[in-house]
């Protein structure tokens, strides 16, 4: 059986970290409700293209709040959503990183996997709750299914440092873990997609258990680190030898906004998989309000030709209307100009 999944991770008071795409505290209700309407987003579309695929919402929450009028329990059950919960297992120690600290929630559901799956062909797509579906992805199943693995890496730089680290330091940080020279720079896999086997999962989930209290130690010692799951996630995909797969229109990370970085090409609209980081407060909320909200039925009875042209318009994607370009300009001179503003008060 082949699982579509994404997950939430509620932080609790006192355990906030840095999420700088939503501006807010991520204990915060303003916050947590951003990434429950993705949720809800998440799997209307995925319903309304994989109709055969068993979809499932991990959390650590038994709390479900009624948003915009709809109790998203009762809603995530209409979509046929099974909803597992999970402890977070593994939380990193205060101060060991400020950023997306929730991120290691991750092996929290591989764990889970392992210890309630013993169907070793079993199929795990694990997705932030950011991304929409624009296409059925049998072929994403089908084109993982042999090996039980696929991923798909980052083109950036050796020397760019992400989350405190570059591809030349982790080339570095791989040696002294496995004990022995890496002769090339290894690559840096997307964290927000997951799919694996669960005799896969078996292998990745066990080789970080044995990892993570050496994460704590090298902590501990003021030593480099994996920061975040991907980061975690590319190291054990190197020692096993799994591979990323060159295929560019399954899934893309679409970075949208014109003033500092878009990277949006005419041939995206084939993309199946659509991972929009950038557009949870803009885009994503303007699709949610037109699919879920002014639509019955989750907007599954939209005809191809709305839904597919809604899709585009609202997210940018291949082209920007008029009226989202100069929203972007107006949005961004605002958010330098507070910037400044903050500066200059804290001097």
């Amino acid at each position: 059986m082949n699982h579509i999944c994404t997950w939430i991770c509620v932080d609790a008071v006192g355990e906030e970290s840095i999420y700088p795409q939503t501006g807010e505290k991520s204990s915060g209700l303003k916050h947590q409700n951003i990434y429950w309407r993705c949720i809800l987003l998440f799997f209307a579309t995925s319903k309304r293209f994989n109709k055969t695929q068993k979809h499932i919402l991990f959390s650590n929450t038994h709390q479900f709040p009624v948003l915009d009028g709809r109790d998203v329990k009762i809603a995530l059950q209409a979509l046929d959503v099974e909803i597992i919960y999970t402890d977070f297992n593994y939380k990193t120690p205060k101060g060991y990183f400020n950023l997306f600290q929730n991120q290691f929630y991750e092996f929290s559901i591989l764990e889970y996997i392992t210890k309630n799956n013993t169907n070793q062909q079993d199929q795990y797509l694990i997705l932030d709750s950011d991304c929409i579906f624009t296409k059925n992805i049998d072929e994403l199943f089908d084109v993982a299914a042999p090996a039980g693995f696929i991923s798909f890496e980052d083109d950036c730089s050796t020397d760019l440092v992400i989350h405190g680290l570059s591809r030349k330091d982790m080339k570095n940080l791989y040696e002294e873990l496995l004990g022995r020279e890496v002769n090339e720079i290894p690559g840096y896999h997307y964290g927000e997609f997951f799919l694996a086997n669960v005799k896969n999962i078996n292998t990745i989930f066990n080789d970080f258990k044995a990892l993570w209290p050496q994460l704590l130690s090298r902590f501990e010692a003021g030593l480099p680190k994996f920061n975040e799951e991907a980061q975690t996630l590319s190291y054990i995909y190197y020692k096993n030898n799994f591979v990323a797969s060159t295929r560019k229109d399954l899934l893309k990370r679409f970075w949208t906004n014109p003033v500092f970085y878009r990277n949006v090409e005419d041939t995206d609209t084939e993309v199946a998989i659509w991972h929009l980081p950038s557009e949870k407060t803009y885009g994503l909320a303007n699709l949610y309000k037109w699919l879920i909200l002014k639509h019955p039925n989750f907007g599954l009875d939209i005809s191809a030709p709305e839904f597919t042209d809604n899709v585009r318009k609202m997210l940018g994607v291949p082209k920007l209307t008029l009226g989202r370009f100069t929203k972007y300009y107006v949005i961004s001179y605002y958010r330098a100009a507070n910037k400044r503003i903050k500066k200059m008060i804290t001097a």
